[in-house]
């Protein structure tokens, strides 16, 4: 008799790497396929050089690609590994990727050309713009596309993507069911965003849909020293001192207004509110902005406001120079005007400029006396990163101000539990957490599963194999 398992390869106690089988007899579907995300703890760290030639070998002797038959190539595997290549492998499978951040897509171009990976149609228009300007991930090949609220099947499981509402465009959860029954990944998701309806539909259409399990994911969780226990009830309102990603343009635009000096600001540009929100802000500031060219070829493939500069940094001096330009940084420079460092210092305060992270040094080229550093959720994250401290010395090095104005992709721990007590799934998986045996389901059980075992999904229940 046929069974419908669950395996388990990552972000069961991390942030990212989630890395999920379910399989239906010769039909598999795996969710999502992306790196752990730990800076403090990156081996690649700018020092150790990656070998093109032996990328997978390498990330599966690291341990930061998981050991599945079935999905890399012959020749990119160890002569003595063990695991199936997709070559030989008999049954049909597909990779599902739920968004388009790094701990969720970031290893998916190891994956073998014959095995499709599905994204949003929204998801591929980022990932062609993230391509074309040297973003995409390692690896050459195609991607396929799916759309919002219409099921597709992959041998005899049927997935049907739901839209939600994250920090970055194209973001949904997948109901995936088999004959055995049905359940619900998450993927990232997040209700004090730009558009928390879709969370809402999506409560609504899974519960139409009808569930056993849902693996849900909880960021946002702490231990009961850090989140005591009455912050984890239900709530669907938003808690006052949250800032909603609505909010971002207008704090950014007071913060420009209080400073007479250049404004800089520092994002994660996939995040396409928060480059639409910049924009807003400039012109509430009464400053003209400027963006580094590839965000700028972002916004001008998916931004609602096309009334920007480009950065003329030294990478573009250098190109034009020596007549390198690429094709798409031609025509972006020939579709809008930049500016150099010469023009902003004639008039810094006039001028809301992005700088990320990697380009910090051309800090020292800018006139930022009287100015104001906002860091918009941009690299580095946080304390935790220890290129967080090597930003704080560029930023003291030229006495600059920096001001934290974000919010989070990830739902606060209230909307959480409102969340899946609203969905009041019978089995309940939390992952993406470092604390996932804090959130707990309304009426049915919590499953906290372990990395190499085969967990069965039947007559309404998921156990153990």
């Amino acid at each position: 008799m046929s069974k419908t398992t669950m395996t388990f390869y990552g972000g069961l106690r991390t942030i990212g790497g989630t890395v999920i089988a379910l399989q239906y007899e010769d039909s598999r579907v795996i969710f999502d396929f992306g790196l752990t995300y730990n800076p403090a703890a990156n081996i690649f760290d700018g020092m150790v050089k990656l070998r093109n030639s032996a990328m997978i070998r390498d990330y599966l002797k690291l341990g930061l690609i998981p050991e599945v038959n079935g999905l890399y190539s012959r020749e990119d595997l160890p002569a003595n590994s063990p695991l199936l290549p997709a070559e030989e492998y008999s049954g049909e499978t597909a990779v599902l990727i739920s968004h388009l951040h790094l701990d969720h897509m970031g290893a998916m171009g190891f994956i073998n050309p014959s095995v499709p990976v599905f994204m949003t149609t929204d998801s591929q228009r980022l990932y062609q713009a993230l391509e074309t300007t040297g973003e995409g991930v390692a690896g050459n090949r195609s991607y396929s596309t799916c759309d919002y609220g219409k099921p597709f099947f992959i041998g005899k499981i049927k997935v049907t993507p739901l839209r939600l509402d994250h920090d970055i465009i194209g973001a949904c959860a997948f109901h995936i069911e088999t004959p055995d029954g049905s359940i619900i990944y998450t993927g990232d998701l997040r209700m004090h965003g730009k558009n928390p309806q879709y969370v809402d539909s999506f409560i609504q259409e899974a519960k139409k849909l009808g569930f056993t399990a849902v693996i849900m994911e909880g960021t946002s969780l702490r231990n009961e020293e850090e989140l005591p226990e009455n912050l984890l009830s239900p709530d669907r309102s938003l808690p006052a001192d949250l800032l909603t990603e609505t909010d971002i343009h207008s704090k950014i635009s007071e913060s420009s207004k209080d400073t007479s000096g250049i404004a800089l600001f520092n994002i994660y540009h996939r995040n396409i509110d928060r480059i639409n929100g910049i924009l807003k802000a400039g012109r509430s500031a009464g400053r003209k902005v400027i963006l580094e060219a590839a965000t700028a070829e972002i916004a001008k493939r998916l931004g609602e406001d096309q009334e920007f500069f480009i950065y003329e940094s030294e990478d573009i001096r250098t190109a034009k120079e020596s007549g390198n330009l690429p094709d798409w940084l031609r025509a972006l420079l020939s579709d809008y005007p930049s500016l150099s460092y010469k023009d902003i210092n004639e008039n810094p305060g006039g001028y809301l400029l992005q700088c990320s992270y990697d380009r910090s040094l051309e800090l020292f080229d800018l006139n930022t006396e009287r100015g104001v550093y906002l860091h918009s959720n941009g690299v580095p994250l946080g304390n935790f990163d220890p290129a967080y401290e090597n930003l704080s010395r560029i930023l003291s090095a030229i006495d600059l101000e920096r001001v934290e104005i974000g919010t989070s992709g990830h739902a606060t721990p209230q909307h959480l539990k409102y969340i899946v007590d609203e969905l009041d799934p019978a089995i309940l998986i939390p992952l993406h957490s470092f604390h996932p045996e804090r959130l707990q389901p309304k009426n049915g059980r919590q499953l906290l599963p372990s990395y190499g075992k085969t967990y069965i999904l039947s007559d309404g229940d998921v156990s153990e194999g």
